[in-house]
């Protein structure tokens, strides 16, 4: 199968159909996944992106991986982790999804927002992520570089912040002030 370690294709996209065969091979992924509507609900409350933090922590521990960088945008985020063999990417990502959105339908219900949990009811049911995520494998070190630069600059260049440690959600801002560790 091209793509496998060893030979030269430094992506492997995975598209859902292959997912499954190459899900537990304990490859470095990086994955984006969005808010239905692309709601920019990270940059309404700090909470909601705390947690999404915890539950990165948690996850990271139940499903042994760990998370190499990340950025949480107003209405998606990006990240990369490393699944060791036998963990599966999907369900953590579902384990994510589910999680995170319950908890922000619980913040959304408590709060003055409720016009922005209207807005996340599809059909009359509430649904906080987009169905599907992205992800890619990543084969090479130099690949690994450029998409952990990607995660970095991202608030950059969306001009959220002038400096990429400004953003505080972003493992960049990690690298200045060590205000996050995933792997306790």
């Amino acid at each position: 199968m091209p793509g496998l370690p060893g030979e030269t294709q430094p992506i492997l996209e995975m598209a859902r159909r292959g997912r499954k065969e190459l899900d537990k091979l304990g490859y470095t992924y990086f994955i984006t996944t969005t808010v239905v509507n692309y709601e920019r609900v990270f940059s309404m409350e700090e909470s909601y992106n705390y947690i999404l933090l915890e539950s990165m922590k948690y996850l990271c521990r139940e499903h042994s991986s760990e998370i190499i960088a990340f950025v949480y945008m107003p209405s998606h985020i990006h990240f990369k982790i490393t699944m060791n063999e036998g963990e599966s990417i999907s369900d953590y990502l579902r384990d994510f999804k589910k999680y995170t959105s319950k908890q922000i339908k619980s913040r959304l219900l408590a709060s003055d927002n409720k016009g922005l949990y209207t807005q996340l009811q599809e059909l009359g049911k509430y649904k906080f992520w987009m169905d599907r995520f992205d992800s890619q494998i990543i084969l090479t070190e130099k690949i690994l570089n450029i998409k952990i630069n990607y995660i970095h600059y991202n608030p950059l260049k969306a001009g959220l912040v002038n400096e990429i440690d400004e953003w505080k959600f972003s493992s960049a801002y990690k690298y200045y002030t060590d205000f996050i560790s995933f792997n306790p």
